[in-house]
This record gives structure tokens, sequence and C-alpha cells, in this order.
């Protein structure tokens, strides 16, 4: 049906677009948290979202020198491809936060070790600009998109912990519908972790905050 000639400026068009966010309101707790725990894909962009407070908390709360601790608009990626941003000792870092694969979880019984996939793509395919000047239209990250991968350890843990490896020391994408030359740029979709922790993870992010990375700012 033809909407012509609506108003969305009407009185109770206005105050039905004002009774959506008190949805929420209308829910006890443990209906929201039973309604997300039936549906993976909302519990896993609501886990998503959780990670990143509690690294903004747990992390650079308990960072001494963290300071300007940025969020992005998670709807505007062209500029910025990273999750939170901070400055410590004159250099601004700049962290992708990404989550295990709940369902690429398994026990390497050769290794004695846990081991997960981690998904290291953005969410949207989009053209970016390679630096050999191609434009390739992807839903990967390029090598410089930002510094440090952080992944939350709790399935392992039970605890706000994290891995951590710098943008320079992810994989490379092996996929063949991009050239061998533009392949050298891109990153994998899928990131391999292990736990206990193998090089290049580390748990303490002070061990990547050097000036090999990061943007040098005036505090």
């Amino acid at each position: 049906m033809a909407r012509a000639n609506t108003d969305k400026l009407h009185p109770d068009a206005v105050a039905a677009k004002a009774r959506v966010v008190t949805i929420i309101d209308s829910v006890s707790p443990t209906e929201l948290v039973e309604a997300i725990k039936r549906a993976p894909s909302l519990r896993g962009m609501i886990l998503g979202y959780i990670a990143e407070e509690m690294f903004e908390k747990h992390v650079l709360g308990a960072l001494p020198g963290a300071s300007k601790i940025r969020k992005h608009d998670d709807h505007d990626r062209s500029m910025n491809k990273s999750d939170r941003d901070f400055v410590f000792g004159g250099r601004r870092y700049s962290i992708q936060l990404k989550s295990i694969q709940t369902n690429s979880i398994a026990y390497d019984p050769a290794s004695e070790v846990l081991c997960a996939d981690v998904q290291n793509d953005g969410s949207d395919r989009r053209t970016v600009l390679l630096p050999n000047g191609q434009r390739v239209e992807t839903t990967n990250y390029v090598i410089g998109d930002y510094d440090i991968l952080a992944v939350p350890l709790f399935p392992f843990t039970g605890t706000w912990t994290f891995a951590y490896k710098r943008n320079r020391d992810c994989r490379l994408t092996d996929s063949k519908k991009y050239s061998e030359e533009n392949r050298q740029y891109l990153l994998s979709t899928i990131e391999k972790l292990t736990y206990p922790l193998r090089p290049p993870w580390v748990s303490d992010l002070r061990l990547l905050l050097d000036d090999t990375i990061g943007e040098c700012v005036s505090e």
C-alpha cells in the first residue's frame, strides 16, 4: 500500500517511535537473558558488544597511563576500522576486538591444548584501496587497518582476560579469488588461536605497545 503524504512528525507517530525504546524496559531481566540465550545470532552480537565494554573496563581501565579512550561508530568504518583506540606513552593505538567462534572450540590431544577459530573480518563487503593502487571489493581487512587484534579468552578462562596479536602478525588470506599480488595485503578472515597461548599471541597488552605500531601524538 502506498504511503504518500504520510506525516512522521504527527504526535501519534512521534509517540510510537519514543515507545520503541521502552520495549526493553517492559521485559524482565530474566526474560531478556533467556531470549538472548535462545537466539545464537543475537547472542553473538551482544557478546561482541559486551567484550568491547569489558576490554575498556578490565584492560584499559587498569592500564596505568592509558588515556583518551575512543569508541568509534560501528555504522561508519570508512575511515576507522577499530573498536577502540587509546593513547599510551605518547602514541595512539587502535584495537580490533573479535570473539572466538563457539562451534570451532575443540581439544587437540596431540598438543594437549584447546583450539578455536576467530573470525577476523569486516561485517560488510566494501571496496578497499590496496597499497599497490588496486581496488578490491571484500570483507577482508587490509594490513594496517588496525594495530592490535584482541580476543576475549572468557570461554577458556571464565574471566575477562584477552589474547593479543599485532595486525602485521595476522595470517594473510589464501583465497584464490584474489590475485597473488593482492593477497599479500589482505588478512585471512580466520585466525587460529590455542589455549594456552602460543606466540605471536600474548596475554599482556603492554608487550605490544611500542613505537613500531600506533601513531605518535602530542598528549
